[in-house]
């Protein structure tokens, strides 16, 4: 029921109820519009012929009644196919009603009146009393329907011809807007907005047609700051190496020591070695981005994934060194296991690199009601601000604490997309200087 009167509402503020009623509406005024003006024009010119045709008959009948001693009740039957109706009274007072008359008659006088069924009538008084007659009106009606049907089809022609072109015109400005708007779009313009408030089909397509401008303006900001963030990320490298090229080159090669050639010689490997680094990233996050569902899917020992990413990282957790608190269960999974094991890498990577000496790195595996699986990976590290929480996903996004370190801001965002891909969830909990909790939800096998 409710479905039904949500149909009926849409249909009442669509363009094809619009259109019906204003044509109907324009119908009907055109029709009255043009009653109006057939009654004032072609009655009147019924009514002056009627007018025309009693005088001839009066003026004919004071003709015979002066010139010839024909009876009365000869000249009224001479007279009867020429008029409607016609007959004598032998006094004023016997006169039909509406041929009565307001002052006497003298003999042989006519006078013309108008009959309150707007019929034209005559009055003639002659020795044996008044003779009233009223205008024989058939073909007169005939005439007149004629010229009436005649000419209400053309004004009703022009004036709907006219409502149709000003309702279409202004039930069409919001396409004329809209194609205005989309010239702009194809020039670059990504602020235009048209501005139309309606419930029909018109106000949907505008509407949707808003959302995708913002949708593209958010992409170009993005597109800008993407190409920003990357001419930074490779300028830093790029300068770097330049710098200890020219001081190469500018120190002659007997003054060149063992000690200052490394020196150099390994700040160009860094720097090398980091933009590599980069376009990697850079790829494998493009690569991604294109992809709508993970591929390569197998099944696998997720804990066994677990600890031989842990083995991988060993020179940096040992290096440091770190102290692992390690809990998996023992979880069998379908996935990706070459995404879901870059997934922990990079994890990894992050909560050892911003762990001071000494610290403490927990990772743990659990398994969901719902038959997935739950990783949590903990640090007691330098932790994010607020404002780092919330743009950690972002491309080339370095938080306060981060810059200093190494690192692209690539990483994780590759870890969001990994996680996308696999239609699970990933949640960041931190406090400024007691460290972070990363805990990553993968749904049950599919």
């Amino acid at each position: 029921m409710k479905q039904t009167c949500s149909q009926r509402l849409r249909w009442l503020h669509s363009l094809q109820f619009k259109y019906m009623v204003t044509l109907f509406v324009i119908v009907f005024i055109a029709c009255a519009i043009t009653y109006m003006i057939m009654f004032m024009s072609v009655w009147g010119q019924v009514r002056h012929a009627a007018e025309e045709q009693l005088q001839s008959i009066t003026d004919f009948l004071t003709s015979v009644m002066e010139r010839s001693n024909m009876p009365v009740n000869e000249v009224i039957d001479l007279l009867q196919p020429r008029v409607d109706s016609i007959g004598l009274a032998k006094t004023e007072e016997a006169l039909p009603a509406g041929f009565r008359l307001d002052t006497p008659l003298e003999l042989n006088q006519t006078r013309l009146t108008r009959l309150e069924s707007n019929g034209i009538a005559g009055v003639f008084r002659t020795a044996d009393g008044y003779i009233w007659l009223s205008a024989k009106t058939d073909s007169m009606r005939a005439r007149w329907i004629h010229l009436l049907v005649l000419q209400t089809l053309i004004i009703c022609a022009g004036i709907a011809s006219a409502g149709v072109f000003l309702a279409v015109r202004h039930s069409t400005r919001p396409l004329r807007e809209l194609n205005a708007a989309i010239r702009h779009v194809a020039r670059g313009d990504f602020e235009v907005r048209v501005d139309y408030r309606g419930r029909d089909e018109m106000g949907v397509v505008v509407q949707n047609f808003n959302w995708m401008v913002g949708e593209l303006r958010n992409i170009e900001y993005l597109r800008k700051d993407f190409v920003s963030s990357v001419s930074h990320e490779f300028k830093t490298p790029v300068s770097a190496i330049r710098g200890s090229v020219k001081l190469l080159t500018a120190t002659p090669f007997e003054k060149l020591n063992e000690a200052k050639f490394r020196k150099y010689m390994g700040l160009i490997a860094d720097e090398t070695e980091r933009m590599s680094s980069l376009s990697s990233n850079l790829l494998r996050l493009s690569r991604l981005e294109n992809q709508s569902a993970a591929e390569n899917v197998i099944n696998f020992s997720l804990d066994e994934q677990l600890r031989r990413c842990i083995l991988l990282l060993e020179g940096q957790w040992s290096t440091k060194p770190v102290e692992l608190d390690i809990q998996l269960d023992r979880i069998d999974y379908r996935g990706d296991i070459e995404l879901l094991q870059q997934l922990w890498l990079n994890l990894l990577s992050n909560a050892i690199k911003f762990t001071d000496p000494g610290g403490n790195v927990g990772i743990k595996l659990r398994g969901t009601p719902e038959g997935g699986a739950r990783v949590e990976i903990s640090d007691d590290g330098v932790g994010m601000s607020p404002e780092t929480q919330k743009r950690v996903f972002e491309k080339f996004y370095q938080g306060d604490n981060s810059r200093a370190r190494e690192g692209n801001g690539l990483g994780l965002s590759i870890v969001r997309r990994i996680v996308e891909l696999h239609s699970g969830a990933i949640v960041y909990k931190s406090e400024l200087g007691k460290g972070t909790v990363c805990t990553v939800t993968l749904p049950g096998n599919r």
